[in-house]
């Protein structure tokens, strides 16, 4: 009796352990980490593009006070463009203003015509650098004292925004990259600390870890669905770099909690 009991439990610690099994826990944590970053990251490249574009379609308009010819509006126009902080300068006369407005408002451009045709002044449309942006009140009170003839306008909500979704974008980046780098160190300080027994669900793991990505992905576009956002290309939602690195970071994050096993 003692004997059968022995060989029993021998037989029990010969046991080899299973080649492959997913890990379920392992699976589900991961899952919810990789839906996390898959929302960061759309809302990054978003607010991103929103951003570039808010940027992009700020202009500031010089309109020129009083009888001015064209060669001292040339002049102007010449210095402007000389300066570091403006990207482009495009001078529109009084005829090319109307032709502008009339293509946007038409009655507009019958009240102006009606005032007539000298109350449209020519003017300078100025595009600047996302720098001379946040600091838009001096640089225009500069302008203004240097440059008598000309009268700034632009505008003020729109300079504001910019500088809002500027520092929200760059904010959620750092945070995605510390974020980055706190997992990375995690995941060192797992593989560098000695492992008594070896195990071998290092490879099941892996495959938990890229099983909860496409699953992330998948529920990424079950949250979008609602919005809308399904019905543009697959490139408006994300990009193949950034489904890479959500990949690579769950194939990474599975092989470590699979050895780390304190889940």
């Amino acid at each position: 009796m003692g004997e059968d009991f022995l060989s029993e439990s021998e037989t029990k610690k010969a046991a080899p352990p299973p080649v492959f099994r997913l890990h379920r826990r392992l699976f589900l944590l991961v899952c919810a980490v990789a839906v996390l970053w898959q929302a960061l990251l759309f809302i990054d490249m978003h607010l991103q593009r929103y951003a570039d574009g808010l940027k992009d379609s700020f202009k500031v308009v010089l309109t020129v006070d009083g009888k001015v010819n064209n060669a001292a509006l040339e002049q102007m126009g010449d210095s402007l463009n000389q300066k570091t902080d403006i990207v482009s300068v495009k001078l529109f006369s009084p005829e090319d203003g109307l032709t502008i407005v009339r293509r946007q408002n038409p009655q507009l451009v019958e009240s102006l015509l009606l005032m007539g045709k000298n109350k449209m002044p020519a003017y300078f449309e100025v595009k600047l650098t996302p720098q001379v942006i946040h600091n838009i009140v001096p640089f225009t009170d500069n302008l203004s004292a240097e440059y008598e003839h000309l009268t700034p306008h632009y505008n003020a909500q729109h300079a504001q925004l910019i500088v809002y979704t500027s520092i929200c974008a760059k904010m959620l980046r750092l945070g995605m990259v510390l974020a980055g780098v706190v997992f990375l160190a995690f995941m060192f300080l797992v593989e560098a600390y000695p492992e008594k027994k070896a195990h071998g669900h290092y490879g099941a793991g892996v495959v938990s870890g890229l099983l909860a990505a496409g699953v992330s992905f998948v529920l990424a576009l079950v949250l979008l669905y609602p919005a809308g956002f399904l019905s543009e290309p697959l490139r408006v939602l994300t990009t193949p770099e950034r489904q890479f690195i959500v990949f690579v970071f769950c194939g990474l994050m599975g092989w470590t909690l699979s050895k780390w096993q304190r889940f």
